[in-house]
């Protein structure tokens, strides 16, 4: 008797099993796709043209992010002004190396490639180091930056700007706020590169109003 009851024990034991694996795995299969998104805006549509190298020798280093919003996850503020992490929605890339990258492309567009230089000291080297990096979705995308440019013989950078760059969705999906900090980076890469284009000319530099 004792031995049929524990089989019958065992027997409901792992119908039970059963029952919880299959809850999880629709649980797991019900749950939302995770999103990518990336501060590069997609290429133009038709065949690429070649970049042709520029007259400049510069290179961005390293960009300096927050550590609040230094992870995969988005940090968004909500209305009542406190803050939440987004697990579906994330950064493709760590967020420095996400600026940098399209800080990169922008300038490539603007300045060309960047000129060969034989030395470091020859090249002028861009340095951001970014102050706040919000997201508010359906209100704004926020993008405060310190950024430089010396050349590499210097200690003293050339220039050294402030930039407070607030773009507003042109909608309330996370979608449109991705594209919001898209257009807040690319604003500020055409604010260096202007700058740029004048130290290298020899002209005077002013920071962006």
């Amino acid at each position: 008797m004792s031995s049929r009851v524990t089989r019958r024990a065992a027997s409901h034991a792992a119908a039970a099993t059963a029952l919880v694996m299959v809850m999880l795995l629709g649980a797991c299969s019900s749950a939302p796709p995770t999103r990518f998104h990336s501060l590069t805006p997609p290429p133009a549509t038709g065949p690429a043209s070649p970049v042709a190298v520029g007259t400049l020798a510069w290179e961005v280093l390293p960009v300096t992010v927050p550590i609040q919003v230094d992870q995969p996850q988005w940090v968004v503020r909500t209305v009542d002004g406190s803050l939440a992490v987004l697990e579906q929605e994330r950064w493709i890339a760590p967020i420095a190396d996400e600026i940098r990258a399209a800080v990169v492309d922008r300038l490539t567009q603007v300045l060309g490639a960047p000129a060969i230089a034989a030395e470091p000291r020859n090249r002028w080297r861009i340095r951001i180091d970014v102050k706040r990096f919000e997201s508010a979705p359906g209100r704004e995308a926020r993008l405060e930056a310190t950024w430089t440019l010396s050349s590499g013989a210097e200690e003293s950078a050339a220039l050294r700007c402030h930039a407070a760059l607030v773009q507003v969705p042109s909608g309330s999906g996370y979608l449109a706020l991705a594209s919001g900090h898209q257009q807040g980076v690319t604003r500020l890469a055409d604010a260096i590169g202007t700058a740029l284009k004048a130290l290298g000319a020899g002209q005077p530099a002013a920071c962006a109003p």
